[in-house]
Formats: C-alpha cells, structure tokens, sequence
C-alpha cells in the first residue's frame, strides 16, 4: 500500500533510448522513431540480498524503447518465469531503482521521487472510495480543486466506459470494472506512459477481451499525446492483438533475446484475431519462446 501512496503521489519528470545489446530482430513491419526514446535503460545493474548472497538478476542491461513518429507505442514484454519482466517495470516505474546505471524517460534520468504509474493483477482502488474519487485521487493529493479534479475524473471515467457508475463503490463493480477504475485513474495521474503488469490475468475470456478492447481505445483515442503503452503478459493472443512492439526476454543472465515488430497494416478490432497474419505472428511468437533455454 506504501508503494501505490507513494507512486500516485509524485509527478513524473518526463523522461530517453537505444536498442537493446543484440537481441534477434524479427521485424513484421517497420517504424520511423524520433530521435529521443521514450524509455532507456544504460547499464543497468540490479541486485538482490538473498540468505545465499547476492543475487544479480540484471547484468549491465541496455534496454530501449523508442518513440514511434506520428503514433503512440504499445510494448508488449514477455519471457520466461524469472526473466526479470516485473522486475523491468518496477525499474521504470520508479518502484525500485537499478543497484548501478541509469534509466531515463524521455531523455532525462530518472530522479529518485519520480514515479511512472502501473496497474497490477490484484485490483488496487481503494474500497472506501467511490469511482470518481478513487480516479480523481491523484490529483486530490496534488492540491486540485474539487471541481477541476471531477471535471478530469469524469473525462477518464467516460474514456474507459464506466460512465454512469461515478457514484458507486469499488467493491460492487466487477473485476474489469475495477480494472478500468485503475487505468482510469493513471490516466488522471499521467496520461503519457502507463505500465501494466500482467493485468488481464485474472478476468474470464469475455472480460478480458472488454479489457484489451479499452486499452486500444485509449490508444487510439488519445488526441493530446502519443501514448506509450507497456505491457507484461504471458498471452500470446493478448499480445499479437494489443502490440506493435514486443521484447521476448532471456533469464541468466536476464536480457533481450528477441524483439518482434507487428503491423496488421489497419487499426486493430476483433477481426484482426481471425486473419491468417494473427495466425503467423502468434506461431512466430510462440516459435522463439519453445527456442529459449
């Protein structure tokens, strides 16, 4: 709970890459970047204490993702169990800071309060609160009015379909529903980067399709700025469905095995799952996961 007051609580100093050291490039389709990478991480080294020792689960990482010209990103990561994916977005995030090396965002490092915001598998609205308040709580704690703060609330609350339930509270909504409450409200608090992890694992298959089909909603919809979208999932549909970049990751030592580029050439909806390319880039996928040791 500390760490969800205290990433809710500081801004986000906006923030730089390059490509990760020589992971196999499977490209589906290709991208013009800016010059400046939306996230990069340089060096990075991180280590744990554990009653053997210590345990290092990132070596001198390089990690990247750019800044796609003209459009948002929609990172998928995936990878073997302790691959280090959470530990990635927890690095990003501000969560946990790298032992040694840098991560930036957006060019600029990465400071110590600074925090990017996530949605976990377990639901995280605050049950004491109603909808609007639980969205409209980051900026309750920056000092915005009332007014100001429901007027944006409201805005994310629509944006992720859950308009008309403003007033009721978070226990009597469902799953995704809850789900939404949580991007609703990181969109209230950040609406450029947003970091997910493993997310949609818990919803039933009707529920987690309602829950892939708001995120490209907002990915498409999001007029004011290129969103960034990061994703770490174990779905292989979910990820082929959601993403125009994955990185497969590789344990001992945790690195970038792969990174696969998706272009369906047309906005992605649900007929996308029935296509012949779907099928292609689901095997593709699947194909460099049996192939990692």
């Amino acid at each position: 709970m500390g760490n969800l007051f205290n990433m809710i609580n500081n801004v986000t100093d906006i923030v730089t890459p390059k490509l990760p050291d020589a992971p196999t490039r499977n490209t589906g389709g290709s991208y013009e970047t800016e010059e400046i990478n939306v996230i990069d991480l340089v060096n990075v080294t991180k280590k744990f204490k554990t009653d053997k020792g210590t345990f290092t689960l990132f070596d001198n990482l390089n990690f990247s993702i750019p800044d796609f010209k003209h459009q948002g990103q929609f990172i998928s990561i995936m990878g073997q169990s302790g691959s280090g994916k959470s530990q990635l977005l927890n690095l990003i995030s501000g969560l946990e800071h790298p032992t040694s090396g840098e991560v930036k965002i957006f060019g600029k490092l990465q400071k110590l309060n600074d925090a990017i915001p996530m949605v976990f598998q377990q639901y995280s609205s605050f049950p004491w609160l109603n909808v609007i308040d639980n969205v409209a709580l980051p900026l309750k704690l920056r000092g915005v009015s009332k007014k100001e703060r429901y007027d944006k609330a409201m805005e994310m609350i629509k944006t992720v379909g859950l308009e008309g339930k403003e007033y009721q509270w978070t226990n009597n909504l469902s799953g995704g529903q809850r789900q939404r409450v949580a991007i609703a409200r990181c969109l209230t608090y950040s609406s450029q980067i947003i970091l997910f992890d493993e997310a949609s694992s818990a919803l039933d298959i009707k529920t987690k399709r309602e829950f892939q089909d708001t995120l490209l909603k907002i990915y498409y919809d999001s007029v004011t700025v290129d969103p960034t979208i990061i994703n770490v999932s174990h779905n292989i549909d979910e990820v082929v469905y959601l993403s125009n970049r994955v990185y497969i990751m590789q344990a001992n030592p945790c690195r970038v095995h792969s990174i696969v580029d998706i272009d369906f050439g047309v906005k992605r909806t649900p007929e996308i799952r029935k296509t012949q390319k779907f099928t292609e880039y689901v095997q593709q996928i699947e194909s460099i996961m049996d192939s990692i040791k």
